[in-house]
């Protein structure tokens, strides 16, 4: 598909009287935006993201699910696994042997992590606060965005 759409917005609300006919009405409304990857990508995987998106916002306001967004798969993961590890490698120092990385830049090999954040990785990369993971084959990344600021 690749039409140059980089990100989409879907919002829903729900309005009800809160206590009968003449009691005062409530409202709830989410939106959510969805950034899409940068590669191209199918008519499917778009529709494959608007529908998790529906049945996130479906969801939150209590609404029974579109039939359509009814069982995405939505892997389960915890984002304290990568910015707690502690693994992270920098270059290469001798045989079998790396200099320290850090959270700010650092890489470890994927074996080194849960089956969940790997596959959460393998749909692109991830933002987490201000840093960047990525899988690169075999090999999962860290790098802080935009970089150090200046004291």
């Amino acid at each position: 598909m690749s039409s140059g759409i980089s990100e989409f917005k879907l919002g829903k609300g729900i309005t009800a009287a809160a206590a009968g006919k003449d009691g005062p009405w409530t409202k709830k409304y989410l939106e959510l935006t969805v950034k899409l990857p940068e590669q191209p990508f199918t008519e499917a995987e778009f529709q494959s993201a608007l529908q998790r998106a529906e049945y996130v916002i479906d969801n939150f306001l209590g609404q029974s699910p579109t039939p359509a967004a009814a069982a995405p798969q939505i892997p389960e993961f915890d984002p304290q696994i990568l910015m707690s590890h502690q693994g992270w490698k920098a270059k290469k120092t001798g045989e079998g042997q790396y200099a320290a990385g850090s959270l700010s830049w650092g890489w470890d090999f994927q074996d080194k992590f849960p089956a969940e954040v790997i596959k959460v990785l393998d749909k692109g990369p991830l933002e987490i606060d201000r840093y960047e993971f990525s899988l690169v084959g075999t090999i999962v990344q860290t790098k802080e965005k935009g970089g150090r600021k200046k004291k």
